[in-house]
Parts: structure tokens; sequence; C-alpha cells
């Protein structure tokens, strides 16, 4: 074999150059991304169920109180999460993932928000622990009317409907 032309050499430079360091680059992103994890899916229509004994009466707290046995509709982009209520005054808000907490805001109708007591950028939060191991999905936690003196925070408990029951809800 004998020396190598002066264009294998260009072809050889320009090779490696094109292929080989896009390889490594992509070996590089493959090996620094093999440790993150995917959010937990909460994705759905979810039923919510709140302990009925301690729901505040009137005022902020009358959203509270139409969470009962309702639906709220969860999409989710990674850890990104837009909320929507579909108790009656349609409100959508926003939030986030973690682990297995959620956290969520959702802006009050103006209806519940000119309440006396409360105040006028009111929000419901949701704060909520999921059950990954459930099936269907279960999480629990609290909601609360923020700017609401008289209203305490109250319990629930929700489950992911799958499609069948959200069908059968129709």
């Amino acid at each position: 074999m004998g020396p190598i032309s002066s264009a294998n050499k260009k072809f050889l430079v320009i090779y490696v150059l094109l292929v080989g360091l896009p390889l490594l680059g992509l070996a590089g992103v493959l090996r620094s991304g093999r440790g993150l994890r995917a959010p937990i899916s909460v994705d759905g229509v979810w039923r919510f169920r709140t302990d009925s004994a301690n729901l505040p009466a009137g005022g902020c707290g009358q959203p509270l109180a139409s969470l009962q046995d309702s639906l709220v509709t969860i999409s989710q982009s990674g850890k990104g999460l837009v909320v929507s209520l579909n108790n009656g005054a349609p409100a959508a808000g926003s939030g986030v993932i973690e682990g297995t907490t959620l956290n969520a805001t959702v802006p009050l109708p103006e209806t519940s928000a000119n309440a006396p007591g409360c105040a006028s950028d009111n929000l419901l939060t949701l704060r909520a622990t999921i059950d990954p191991k459930a099936d269907p999905r279960s999480m629990q936690g609290t909601i609360s009317a923020n700017g609401c003196a008289s209203c305490a925070s109250v319990q629930y408990q929700a489950v992911r409907q799958t499609r069948s029951a959200r069908s059968d809800a129709h």
C-alpha cells in the first residue's frame, strides 16, 4: 500500500468531521439522558370527591362545594399541567407535577370572586399526592380558595376515569 494521496486525505478529514463528530455528539447526548425519568402521567379526566361534611357554604366556598362528584380535565406536557374545571362555570388554570406531588391553581369564576369576603384575584389551589400504583390512577389532597378568609381547605380524592367510564357519564 502506497502513500495516501492529498485528495484521499481531504476525503478522510471531511468524513471524520461530517460523520464521526455527529456520532460522538449523539453518544454524549444519549449518555447524559440516560438518567432522565418521565414524570408520572396525570393526563385525562378525573372524578373529584370531596368530604361533604367540611364543605364551606356560600361565597367563594361555592366552587369548592361544586367540585363534589365533578369532573376535572388535566392536560399534561412534561411537568407542566393545564387544569380545567367542568363544574358548571368552566375555568382553566395551570400547574406542575414534581415526583408524585401535583400543585395547580385555577382562577375562580367572576361570580365567586365577587362574593363577600373574597379577594378579586381569588384562585383555587389544588395540592395532591398521586398514587402511581393504583389502577385506575388516583390522587388525594387538599383544595382551597386563596383570598377567602372564611374558607378552610377541603380534603378530596380523585380517580382518573377510564374511557368507558367517561362515555357512560355522558
